[in-house]
């Protein structure tokens, strides 16, 4: 408490005054602008080293069928490498700095494909390789039909060409496709014209293409006259001469229909 204050206003009054309880604290007043920031302060001592991890992507220093193959130690150089140990399946083994451990090998879920890659380019030509051992024996096929003996036919002539008196018009179609013709015909009155025609390409005896093929006059000096067998079945004469008999021998006349 503070001490008693005693005043006299007149000389026979004395008045004793005594301070009074204290009054509720005020509001905080605005906070004051910052100090300036101090020096910085001593680094602190290093702390001691953790305990060496597991190995990331690592390189195998070893491999053997069971723990006993293992080092006591690595040697120096091989510190992160890995040992393999185990026959169809490895246990992987790494030095910690102070023991051997296994490494966690589990494998984390399937990752999404990757994009396709480009073509890569066309390797070499590899070696030939060995010739195989034969193949067994197949069976035998069908016998074969021997091919009928062609025999000659009548070929009909268009008119006005006939044969000569006793000669017979025939043809002869093998199992080759290969056609041939026999005989002398001759045309009444003579002097037959340009594409004149002698006579139909029997059934199934028409060329695959034009053919032109020479036939002899039966005259004295002989002359020589042109016939096409066309692809439109038909046989003709060309170019005669003016004076033309129109008797000539049909038997160097022949052609192919495959």
């Amino acid at each position: 408490m503070s001490d008693i204050t005693v005043t006299g206003p007149t000389a026979d009054v004395i008045e004793i005054t005594t301070p009074g309880l204290p009054g509720p604290p005020g509001q905080p007043g605005p906070q004051g602008a910052g100090g300036v920031q101090g020096p910085t302060g001593p680094s602190g001592p290093s702390g001691p080293s953790g305990p060496a991890g597991p190995p990331g992507g690592f390189t195998i220093a070893g491999t053997g069928p069971d723990t006993s193959y293992l080092p006591a130690a690595p040697t120096p150089g091989q510190e992160g490498m890995v040992w393999l140990i185990g026959t169809t399946s490895y246990v992987v083994y790494w030095w910690n700095g102070t023991a051997w451990q296994t490494l966690n090998m589990s494998a984390g879920p399937q990752g999404p494909s990757g994009p396709a890659g480009p073509t890569g380019a066309a390797g070499s030509q590899g070696v030939v390789g060995p010739t195989g051992a034969q193949g067994p024996v197949g069976p035998t096929g069908p016998a074969g039909t021997t091919p009928s003996t062609p025999t000659w036919q009548a070929l009909t002539l268009l008119s006005p060409w006939v044969a000569i008196t006793n000669s017979k018009i025939e043809y002869m179609l093998d199992a080759w496709g290969r056609v041939q013709l026999r005989g002398e015909v001759y045309y009444p009155g003579g002097n037959p014209s340009d594409m004149t025609v002698i006579a139909d390409c029997p059934t199934n005896t028409t060329p695959t293409q034009t053919v032109t093929v020479p036939a002899i006059e039966d005259v004295i000096p002989a002359r020589v006259y042109r016939v096409d067998v066309d692809i439109d079945g038909k046989i003709y004469l060309r170019f005669p001469a003016g004076n033309s008999t129109g008797q000539l021998f049909l038997d160097s006349v022949s052609w192919m229909t495959q």
